[in-house]
């Protein structure tokens, strides 16, 4: 399937979403062609609006960074909303308002109980064959983040693992991030 059809079958997928009227507080992704929605709860929440402030105040305020927006990425039918997505500078959305995964310079994931084995890994592979630079997986449940860099052929050659109560330090992004007071599931 050419990226231009795969695109083609995620709007359609993504528009039959929309007309089946969503509950608030989930989040819907495409993820290998499956349809997963998973529901935001309080902790998962916290976390990432802490991981948005600290890009934001590394970057700067008028970083391009989205949370539960649409990008898709290579592979078979991958219509992912990571919880966040630091878009490169000057990087330019397409006619239909969207990012490139080229211009995805980070991504960071937010483990929750319906999304650990989707994290871990289908979206860990699907990160590193889109050579995003930079994926963070933030784990309530263990208390850790682990970051994986330097992506190359489909996967990430170094992986650094931090307890929370730890500054995460994303050398490649120049960003730190504290975690000292993040909750725990």
């Amino acid at each position: 399937m050419t990226a231009a059809e795969n695109t083609a079958v995620l709007d359609e997928m993504f528009a039959a979403i929309d007309a089946m009227n969503v509950p608030p507080g989930y989040r819907v992704e495409i993820i290998e062609g499956q349809i997963v929605l998973n529901e935001h709860r309080a902790v998962h929440s916290t976390i990432i609006r802490r991981i948005v402030r600290a890009v934001a105040d590394a970057r700067g305020h008028d970083a391009n960074i989205l949370w539960d927006v649409r990008v898709d990425f290579p592979g078979a039918l991958n219509g992912y909303a990571p919880d966040v997505a630091l878009v490169r500078d000057g990087a330019e959305e397409d006619e239909n308002g969207s990012h490139s995964y080229r211009d995805v310079e980070l991504v960071a994931e937010v483990v929750s109980r319906g999304s650990r084995r989707d994290d871990y890994d289908a979206k860990l592979r699907t990160y590193a064959l889109a050579g995003v630079p930079t994926y963070v997986i933030a784990d309530p449940k263990t208390a850790h983040v682990s970051v994986h860099h330097a992506p190359k052929d489909g996967a990430y050659g170094e992986v650094a693992t931090y307890a929370f109560g730890a500054d995460v330090v994303l050398s490649a992004a120049g960003i730190t991030i504290e975690t000292t007071d993040w909750p725990r599931d």
